[in-house]
This record gives C-alpha cells, structure tokens and sequence, in this order.
C-alpha cells in the first residue's frame, strides 16, 4: 500500500513540473502595463522555422512594438501630426524613413522568450525616465554636431563640395538620431537643413555655351558645347539630361556632346547636381533627400532646322518629291544632303482609249562628298484613265505616298536622328 501511495505522489510532482515548464506565460496573451508608467514593454513573435533567423525576426518585432509603446507614452497625436511638411508624405525620403520608429530606441532589456511547437515569443522591457534622461542629452549632443556642420554649410569661403559634404554630415546625424520624425525638432531642423541647402545653391552658376551656328536634325557629329560653372569642385557630379536626342557631358572637357540630335526640334538641356557622385560615401537616404529638394540646375534651350536636303530629279518630278519630304526635310540647293531620283516618267497610249501614266526609278541619298549614304529599291508607280492628265495625277498621287510612307522613314533611320 504504501508503494502505491508513493508512487501516485511521484506521478502527481512529476506531472506537477511538466504542467509548471509548459505553461504559457502571461505576457504572450496579456502585454504587461506599469500603473506607475516607469516602464513599457514590447511583445514580439515569429513562427518557428529552422530554415529563417526567426528568433532575430521575433525580436525586430518586439522592438518595433516597444517603440510604438514609447511613442504613444512620450508623444501624443496631435504632436505626431506636426511632423508634415507642405508635400506631406508623398515624397520617397519620407515613404523611406517612415518604414521605421520615430523613436531611436536605447536602454531596452531582454525580460523573457517563450517558444511553444508552432511560435516563439520574445519580451523587451524600457526604463522611461531613464530613457528620456539619456534621450534628452544624445539628442542635445547630435543638435550641438548638427549646427557645428550648419555652420560650415553657411560659410561661402568654402568650396561647394565641402559644403555638400558638411550638409550632408549633418543630414545623417538626424537621420540616425531620427530627429527628422521627431515632433520635437522634425520644423525646425528640416527648416536648417533646407536653408543650408538653398544657401549653398545661391552660390553656384553655370551655363551651357552653344555654338551660334545653326544645327540640323539627324546629322552626324552635329557640334560640342562647353559647360561652364562657378566651382569646379562639383563639375564631375553634373550630369546631363535631354528632352531629346542623345547628348552627353564630359567632365574633364566641361564639354557638352551631341551625339544624336533626336527628332524634336526644340530641345532642353538641363545638368542637376548628382549627389550620387558628389557624395559616394553618404547613405542613399542622405542622398535621395538631397536630390529631392534641391532646386539648382544648369538649362539651356536647344533649336534645331529640319535637315536640309537637295533633290535632284527631272524638274516636274523634282517638285513633287520637295513637297513630299517637306514634313521632315527642309530642301535646299546648297544642302550638305542630296536626294537624287534615277528614273523618269512616261506615258503609255495603247491601251485603247485609256493612258497609262508610270513612274519609275529608285532614291539615292548623298553626302556633300558624293558618298552614298542610301539607296532605296526600284520602285514604279503608275496611273491610268481616259483621261491623260487624270492618269499623271493619279500616278503622282501613288508616287507622293511612296515617298511619304515608306522613303522618308527608310531616310530618317539611315540618318540616325
């Protein structure tokens, strides 16, 4: 009897304990809450899966909550609001920043994990008081940093790419403290920072200097301008954008390139500042907030004629094939462009009492060399009717959408506009 007894006592302990090691602590259901408000507390949890950091996602997850905790216990709503400026959170700076906390987080503890077959939880624990103590004076030493940078950012002696490069110091020192979302400085500092950016871009000029001849469409090797700016200590960091065409900036040169002229005839050229260049080493939030506000930028205004072309043909002909490029070419004697038509036109009458009217020969396109640049395939295009002058018209008719449809295109591509 006795050995019954105690067995069914070490049965009931034993089930005692392994009841105690698998019971679920309260906080997974229930967040702790400190009356006093001394401390905050953040849940995490991630499912189990030996094939992903899930412990490491569990705690991001805790954090993240401790942080929401903090915020709704340091700021209230109506403060949180503040921290939108005109654009509001349209701009990708802010979609960026705004994925993480307001609040940098320091002081935190690990209270306690708990994992079951299926999730494993993780609980972190904030001292407030202390938190906002150490807060207050990072906070101040990180302000006392930034407005030592503003300081040179505002000094004109300097030139633009240390100035860039102070600014963009500064810029990172709020990114990492956050303080740019923090109702506390978010006005006031974005107001510096701006400043010392619009202060900095006051400073710079520059312009693009075009030849003064005239250019035509689709021409190679069209022309070269120079771009000249007042501090050389950012040329390599402009880049060059065209409406259209295909232009491009040598920085070593200062010279503007026109490789492929495009074809619109007016055509704008403008150089922003790439703060990708001008600031490799600066994190790509520094530097998307920088290229999103700044203002500065060279532009200049590009006309081109429409190509000028010769035609040489029989005179009637000649006319007729004028009109039809004219939407494209301008056609002059003295043109650096020849169009020449190697063919003729006649008249057939045997056909009883209808008139064939034909036309026939191919394109050959030439520079003021005489080299041949294209040449298209024989073409024939013709008329008939009763009537002989009706017969021509209609061959010119089909002569003139040839030309329109199917010649100009083919002179276009060859021309590499």
């Amino acid at each position: 009897m006795k050995k019954i007894i105690f067995a069914l006592l070490s049965f009931a302990l034993l089930f005692s304990c392994g009841t105690q090691k698998t019971a679920v602590p309260t906080w997974v259901n229930a967040k702790p809450i400190d009356a006093k408000r001394n401390y905050v507390y953040g849940v995490g949890m991630s499912y189990v899966n030996p094939n992903t950091a899930y412990q490491q996602a569990a705690r991001s997850n805790a954090l993240a909550d401790l942080a929401g905790e903090v915020e709704s216990q340091v700021f209230d709503e109506s403060k949180l609001l503040q921290k939108e400026d005109a654009g509001g959170f349209s701009t990708a700076f802010s979609s960026q920043t705004l994925t993480t906390s307001h609040i940098k987080l320091e002081g935190y503890e690990l209270v306690d994990t708990y994992s079951d077959e299926l999730r494993y939880y993780v609980l972190y624990k904030l001292d407030l008081p202390k938190f906002l103590e150490i807060k207050a004076q990072n906070d101040a030493i990180a302000m006392s940093y930034i407005n030592d940078k503003l300081e040179s950012v505002g000094n004109s002696g300097l030139n633009a790419s240390n100035r860039f490069q102070a600014l963009a110091d500064a810029l990172q020192k709020a990114v990492d403290r956050q303080l740019l979302n923090d109702p506390k400085f978010n006005i006031e500092l974005n107001a510096k920072l701006i400043s010392g950016l619009r202060n900095i871009e006051h400073d710079l000029s520059g312009a693009i200097l075009l030849p003064e001849a005239t250019y035509f469409l689709g021409l190679p090797k069209q022309f070269s301008g120079a771009l000249r700016i007042s501090d050389e200590s950012i040329a390599e960091a402009i880049k060059l954008v065209s409406s259209s065409g295909n232009f491009s900036y040598n920085s070593s040169l200062n010279a503007v390139l026109c490789e492929h002229t495009g074809r619109e005839n007016a055509i704008l050229l403008e150089c922003p500042i790439d703060f990708r260049l001008l600031l490799p080493q600066a994190s790509p939030l520094v530097q998307l907030w920088l290229t999103e506000r700044s203002n500065w930028k060279i532009t200049e205004s590009l006309y081109f004629q429409n190509t000028q072309i010769k035609v040489q043909a029989t005179s009637a002909l000649s006319e007729a094939i004028a009109s039809a490029i004219s939407a494209e070419f301008a056609v002059y004697n003295d043109a650096p462009l020849t169009l020449e038509f190697k063919g003729n036109e006649v008249t057939e009458r045997n056909l009883g009492d209808r008139t064939k009217h034909i036309i026939s020969g191919n394109f050959i396109l030439k520079n003021s060399n005489g080299a041949i640049l294209w040449s298209s395939q024989r073409l024939m295009k013709f008329g008939i009717s009763t009537n002989p002058a009706a017969a021509k018209q209609a061959a010119y008719a089909e002569f003139d959408k040839d030309i329109r449809f199917f010649i100009v295109p083919q002179i276009v591509r060859n021309l590499g506009f």
